[in-house]
């Protein structure tokens, strides 16, 4: 090999080596309503406590689901502002550039129809989208139901409420949360 051949090859390696090569690769992370983020910990805070429940394990609860629809076997009923104590929130925390929750949604229940889904939705401390699910007369579930969904945020800390609307009852089937 020529001293020319050598000297590009020793001046090639040193620019690769000192070029900061970055790739970020999005990945998505789920957050189950029970069992929280697998990754970080953190796991979804509900208010008032005495209005939701863990769905799978509740035997007074007014709807059944087929486990094996939701996102691991589980989900959480909130019954909201039935007997005026107000709304109800679940509190989910992620660091991430998109985010996406899933209900359940309810339609006709035994000889009932269930309570309407009221939801609003809070990001940092903005109101940025609502949500409203009426019964119809058919009795199926309808699972996976993308009820919000925001992209292209700031890849840093969020704080993401879901907020059954004031003084409108509500039932409220939460599953899952997606986040980027």
């Amino acid at each position: 090999m020529s001293v020319l051949h050598l000297r590009s090859f020793f001046f090639a390696i040193c620019i690769l080596l000192t070029v900061n090569v970055s790739t970020a690769i999005l990945v998505n992370r789920t957050i189950d309503d029970q069992a929280g983020d697998a990754v970080t910990g953190l796991v979804p805070q509900y208010s008032p406590a005495s209005a939701w429940s863990q769905g799978s394990t509740c035997p007074t609860c007014l709807v059944k689901l087929d486990p094996s629809q939701t996102f691991d076997s589980t989900w959480h009923d909130g019954l909201c502002d039935l007997d005026g104590t107000g709304p109800c929130t679940a509190t989910i925390q992620f660091t991430g550039t998109a985010v996406y929750v899933y209900n359940v949604l309810a339609n006709r229940v035994s000889d009932t129809a269930s309570p309407p889904t009221n939801l609003t939705f809070w990001l940092d401390g903005t109101q940025v989208g609502t949500f409203v699910h009426t019964s119809t007369t058919s009795t199926a579930f309808n699972y996976n139901a993308l009820t919000f969904s925001s992209t292209a945020l700031e890849n840093v800390a969020h704080t993401l409420v879901m907020r059954s609307t004031t003084d409108l009852p509500s039932m409220i089937l939460f599953d899952y949360v997606v986040y980027t």
